[in-house]
């Protein structure tokens, strides 16, 4: 394979968007960090192309595919039935721009794999759907390649190393990223057992201190009840002492 082969089939799909129509949410986008042609301006163009057509009216592009020809590249966009959005951005030198119909194959067959639901809590792409949606369009860029570009034996050879490579690379994120859920997960569980832990201790403290708060108050109700029994003592026989004073007077 020549090296301007190689280019051109690299920048083949140069950036790639899932939104929702409904919504105007950007869920994730490709980018081919790859591309030795990457400029920025391109890139502006592109994305500020994107924005505008997304936020177009959806009552009138709902369930089409369109095409928008700029300077450097053609822009391909399609809105299902269920308010997706999807849009390819193709360099005007790649081979793709002689078969559109691959583009919107793509689009159609990354919907039906469902990649627009593996989202987090603020409905962008997770790390998992980012791989699933870069090996997709890979993959569909090397499965098409027969159709692009000419083809030989060595080319298939590198052809199904390089996809052997984006499906190790796919599962090791879906791995390491499995892991790290069940070590967060694991953390967790750690926490909470201590956590439980440092509850059962406190409770078995406030339960000694209402012991003691209870057994304080049971000898201090019989303190008072016995100083009330000595102070009716006290009074008892003082009236007694002046009782009998009043008789010896009296009597004498």
């Amino acid at each position: 394979m020549s090296l301007n082969n190689k280019i051109e089939y690299n920048t083949s799909i140069y950036y790639f968007l899932i939104a929702n129509q409904a919504t105007q949410k950007e869920i994730g986008t490709f980018i081919d960090n790859s591309d030795n042609l990457n400029n920025i301006n391109d890139l502006n163009t592109i994305v500020s192309n994107a924005r505008e057509i997304l936020k177009s009216d959806n009552t009138s592009i709902k369930g089409k595919k369109n095409k928008l020809s700029l300077e450097n590249h053609n822009i391909y966009y399609m809105i299902t039935t269920t308010d997706f959005f999807y849009l390819a951005a193709i360099r005007k030198n790649s081979q793709y721009c002689k078969k559109e119909n691959l583009i919107f194959e793509l689009m159609e067959d990354i919907d039906h794999q469902g990649i627009k639901k593996l989202v987090d809590k603020n409905g962008e792409l997770t790390n998992v759907g980012k791989q699933n949606l870069k090996f997709s369009i890979e993959k569909y860029q090397e499965s098409n390649k027969s159709k692009l570009t000419k083809t030989n034996f060595f080319d298939l050879i590198s052809s199904s190393n390089i996809n052997q490579n984006n499906k190790y690379t796919m599962v090791n994120s879906q791995i390491n990223e499995v892991k790290n859920d069940i070590d967060s997960n694991t953390n967790n569980m750690i926490t909470n057992i201590n956590d439980t832990d440092d509850l059962d201790n406190k409770s078995l403290k406030i339960i000694e201190q209402s012991m003691k708060f209870q057994n304080d108050s049971n000898i201090l109700d019989k303190k008072l009840k016995c100083q009330k029994i000595r102070n009716w003592l006290i009074i008892g026989i003082c009236i007694l002492l002046i009782l009998i004073i009043i008789i010896y007077i009296f009597v004498k």
